[in-house]
C-alpha cells in the first residue's frame, strides 16, 4: 500500500514537471488509470449522485416536511371600508401600517401507496449506478490492457526495424565490398542499396507509432502528456489459464456486470409499474399550523408590538376519482417498459454468450498462431543465415538475401502482432465473466 501511494505521489508531482520520468508495469499501470482517468471518476460521481437520490427519496416519502415563513409588510396606503347607511355615510381604514406574520407547517405523510416503493426504486437506481461503476472500472483496465501491450507491440516493432535496418546495412556493406572486388553483378549491388534505403522509412514510422502508442497510454493513465514514461516488460508468450466452459458460463451469469444492469433494470421497472399504479390509491397526510401575527401602528415601537397565536392541526385526505385516463396510461407504459426491459435483458444475456464464445475461439486461434509463428521465426532465421552464406560463396543470388530478409522480418512482425491480439483477447475474457480488481492485479 505505502509503494502504491509513493506511485500515485510521484505521478501526480511529475505531471506538472516537464521532462520527470516515471517507470511502470501492467498493474501500476492499471491503479494510477483507476485514480486518475478523467472518465472512470465521473462515473464515480455518478455513483454518488445516485447514492444521494437514495437519501432525497426518503426524505421526500417517509420524513416530514418542516417549513417556516416570517413576512413583514408596510402599508403605504390602507385599504377603506365604505359605510352607507340613512344615518351615516363615510369610509374608515382597514388594518395597520405595520403587520408581521411568522408561521411553521408540517406535513407527514401517513398513508401513499407509493410510501417504500419511491425508495426502493431510488435504492435500485444506485444498485445500476455502482455496476456502471464497476463496468466503467473493468473497461478502464481492459482500455489500460490493451494501451499497454499496444505500446510493447511498439516497442518490439521499434527493435524489429532497427534489426531490419541493420542487417540491410550490413548485407548492402558487404555487397558493395564484392562489387568493387568484381565478385557479384552491378544489379545485385543495386538490389541490396534499394532493400537498404526502403528499409529506412520503416524504422522512422515505427518509432512514430511508438510515440503514438505512448501518448495514447498517458492519456488513458489520466497524466499529463509532458510526462516521460517507461514501460516495463516486452511481448512474450505466456499461457494463461482457462476455465471450463461451462464453469465461465457460470461466472458470466453471476458477475457480468451489463447482466447485472440489464437484471436490475427489470427489477426497476416492476418497481416503477407498480409506483404508477398506486396513483389509483387514496393518500392520507397529516398537517399542522402554527402562527403568530402582529398589527400595529407607528405609535407604538416594534418591542412592544402585541402578537396573537393560533394552532391548528388536521388530516388531509386525497381520494382520486377520473384524471382523464392518465393514470390508466402511465400504467400502461410502465408495464411496456417493462417488458422492453425483460427484452434487453434477454438479448444482453445472449449477446454476451455469444461473445465469450468468440473470445474462446480468437484465444484458441491466437495460440495456434503463436505456436507456428514461433517456429517461423527459428526457421526464417535460419533460411536468412543460409541464403547469406550462399551469396558470400558465389552459390546465390543477392534476391535471395533480400526474400530471406523479409521473410524473417515478416515471421518476428507475424509474431508480435499475435502475441498482441493474444493478450487483448484474454484482456476482453476479463471482462465477459466480470473478473473483479483483485483477481486481475493477482
Amino acid at each position: 500500500m505505502k509503494k502504491y501511494f509513493l506511485i500515485l505521489l510521484f505521478v501526480t508531482y511529475s505531471g506538472a514537471i516537464a521532462g520527470e520520468k516515471i517507470i511502470v508495469n501492467l498493474n501500476e499501470s492499471i491503479k494510477i488509470a483507476l485514480e486518475s482517468n478523467h472518465k472512470f471518476k465521473q462515473a464515480k460521481l455518478e455513483y454518488q449522485k445516485a447514492k444521494e437520490q437514495v437519501w432525497e427519496a426518503y426524505g421526500s416519502s417517509l420524513f416530514p416536511s418542516i417549513d417556516g415563513t416570517v413576512t413583514y409588510s408596510r402599508a403605504i396606503q390602507r385599504p377603506r371600508f365604505i359605510i352607507e347607511t340613512p344615518f351615516f355615510s363615510g369610509s374608515f381604514p382597514a388594518g395597520s401600517k405595520n403587520t408581521m406574520t411568522a408561521s411553521i407547517n408540517v406535513e407527514q405523510p401517513l398513508f401513499t401507496g407509493a410510501i417504500f416503493l419511491a425508495v426502493r426504486i431510488a435504492e435500485t437506481f444506485a444498485e445500476i449506478s455502482k455496476q456502471s461503476k464497476e463496468y466503467s472500472e473493468s473497461e478502464l483496465i481492459v482500455q489500460v490492457k490493451q494501451a499497454y501491450y499496444t505500446c510493447l507491440l511498439a516497442d518490439g516493432l521499434v527493435e524489429l526495424a532497427e534489426l531490419q535496418l541493420k542487417r540491410a546495412e550490413e548485407n548492402l556493406n558487404n555487397t558493395r565490398s564484392m562489387y568493387k572486388a568484381g565478385l557479384v553483378s552491378e544489379y545485385d549491388y543495386i538490389k541490396a542499396n534499394v532493400q537498404y534505403q526502403n528499409t529506412l522509412p520503416a524504422l522512422t514510422e515505427a518509432k512514430n507509432q511508438k510515440n503514438l502508442a505512448l501518448n495514447n497510454f498517458k492519456l488513458i493513465l489520466g497524466l499529463d502528456l509532458k510526462t516521460t514514461v517507461d514501460i516495463e516488460g516486452e511481448l512474450k508468450y505466456s499461457k494463461f489459464s482457462e476455465p471450463d466452459y461451462e464453469e465461465g458460463i457460470l461466472k458470466m451469469y453471476n458477475q457480468n456486470q451489463l447482466i447485472k444492469q440489464m437484471e436490475l433494470q427489470v427489477e426497476m421497472q416492476g418497481l416503477v409499474k407498480s409506483y404508477q399504479f398506486t396513483d389509483h390509491l387514496p393518500t392520507l397526510t397529516a398537517f399542522g399550523n402554527w402562527q403568530s401575527q402582529a398589527q400595529e401602528e407607528d405609535v407604538r415601537s416594534f418591542d412592544n408590538w402585541r402578537y396573537f397565536n393560533s394552532l391548528a392541526v388536521g388530516l388531509t385526505l386525497r381520494v382520486p376519482i377520473f384524471n382523464g385516463f392518465t393514470t390508466i396510461s402511465k400504467t400502461e407504459q410502465a408495464e411496456l417498459d417493462l417488458k422492453v426491459a425483460v427484452e434487453g435483458l434477454a438479448n444482453t444475456k445472449k449477446a454476451v454468450i455469444n461473445e465469450y464464445e468468440n473470445s474462446i475461439l480468437q484465444i484458441k486461434k491466437t495460440e495456434e498462431q503463436i505456436s507456428a509463428y514461433e517456429a517461423a521465426v527459428l526457421e526464417s532465421e535460419r533460411g536468412y543465415e543460409i541464403a547469406q552464406k550462399r551469396f558470400e560463396s558465389g552459390l546465390g543470388t543477392q534476391l535471395e538475401v533480400t526474400d530471406a530478409l523479409v521473410g524473417a522480418t515478416n515471421a518476428r512482425l507475424n509474431l508480435l502482432t499475435t502475441l498482441h491480439d493474444y493478450y487483448l483477447n484474454h484482456a476482453r475474457m476479463d471482462l465477459i465473466v466480470g473478473k473483479k480488481l483483485n483477481e486481475i492485479i493477482n
